[in-house]
């Protein structure tokens, strides 16, 4: 009886021991958060360069009229709100904890950082060249060179040296005031994005298949000609051939749907892409006179995805293109015969 008397009592004491296991939890919350403080004293709007080194990229951007340019390449698109978000999350950073200026840093790892990061404002000139270089072993030197100091009024240096495994946070130093804080890993994780991540994908061309006229396929082993009129494409030196329709339309379709994944600004000999002896070649004519013709070469040496591609419409330049529109043209005239209707004489003769 005694037991029962008490069991309320029991469960009442387990309930406010539970609550108050939640609300140390939640209080500690509340402190870690009141301990976050800002990394950088500024908003996104204010940044007219950004420029980083990590074990992957090395890479300077600079901003004019909203546009945003790269000093390494700077004929690469870019895609401006890939830009903008990466620049937002970088000047939104977050420290987890203020270690202060006097705090030992020989085991830190800002001798070979993971990263090193520079903001530029309005206050001052743009960053115009970053001298800091990947080292073998994936991490960079903390030699940066922008403008003519790296600690300028307006300019915001962070190093990101090592990840203390125990905090899951990284080392950060910033040289405007010299203080170290850290950084939760989660936070710089994907933070800064390499060239091809930045890239914006470019049309090959404004025409619509129902334009084409005319078409020519030549491959390794032959030459064919296209003509359309009203929807329906022959061959024009064999007008009688009967095609299939949804194949040639396909081809005309791939031309006009064509999308670059990257661009090679400055190409080499169009022998390392295999451009000097393509798989295909396609031109297309449209109605009004406009011409294009594009160059397939070889795959991709870091990416079997991909294929070259050199578009008249942009010479000087060498497209990657998914190579599997290579698939649309890997035809010839037997494989691109159709089946011819049937007709009242021939269904008399079965």
């Amino acid at each position: 009886m005694k037991q029962k008397r008490y069991l309320p009592l029991l469960i009442l004491v387990g309930v406010v021991v539970v609550l108050g296991i939640l609300l140390a939890l939640l209080s500690g919350l509340e402190e870690e958060e009141e301990t976050s403080v800002p990394l950088f004293d500024l908003s996104a709007d204010e940044v007219t360069g950004l420029a980083y080194v990590d074990a992957d990229s090395e890479v300077t951007l600079l901003k004019d009229d909203d546009a945003w340019t790269m000093s390494q390449d700077p004929m690469l698109p870019l895609d401006t709100d890939t830009v903008d978000t990466m620049v937002s999350n970088i000047a939104e950073l977050s420290a987890l904890r203020d270690l202060g200026e006097e705090t030992a840093t020989d085991d830190m790892g800002f001798d070979e950082p993971t990263m090193v990061i520079c903001l530029a404002t309005d206050d001052m000139e743009p960053i115009t060249e970053t001298s800091v270089d990947g080292t073998d072993d994936g991490t960079a030197t903390t030699e940066t060179a922008t403008a003519e100091t790296a600690v300028s009024d307006g300019v915001y240096l962070v190093t990101v040296g090592a990840l203390n495994d125990i905090t899951d946070a990284y080392y950060v130093k910033a040289e405007w005031n010299g203080h170290v804080y850290t950084i939760a890993s989660s936070n710089l994780s994907s933070l800064l994005k390499t060239p091809r991540q930045l890239y914006a994908s470019q049309d090959i061309t404004d025409l619509e298949s129902d334009d084409i006229t005319l078409m020519t396929l030549e491959t390794p082993t032959e030459t064919l000609s296209f003509t359309q009129s009203d929807g329906v494409w022959t061959l024009t030196d064999d007008p009688e051939y009967t095609l299939d329709q949804d194949a040639v339309e396909k081809m005309a379709a791939t031309i006009c749907a064509l999308t670059t994944e990257y661009t090679i600004t400055t190409p080499e000999a169009d022998s390392v892409y295999g451009l000097d002896a393509p798989d295909a070649i396609v031109s297309v004519q449209a109605a009004d006179g406009t011409t294009l013709t594009c160059t397939f070469g070889a795959v991709t040496e870091a990416d079997d995805s991909l294929c070259y591609l050199r578009s008249s419409h942009t010479a000087g330049v060498v497209y990657e293109v998914n190579a599997d529109h290579l698939a649309a043209f890997a035809q010839s005239k037997e494989t691109l015969k159709g089946e011819e209707e049937a007709t009242a004489e021939s269904a008399d003769a079965e």
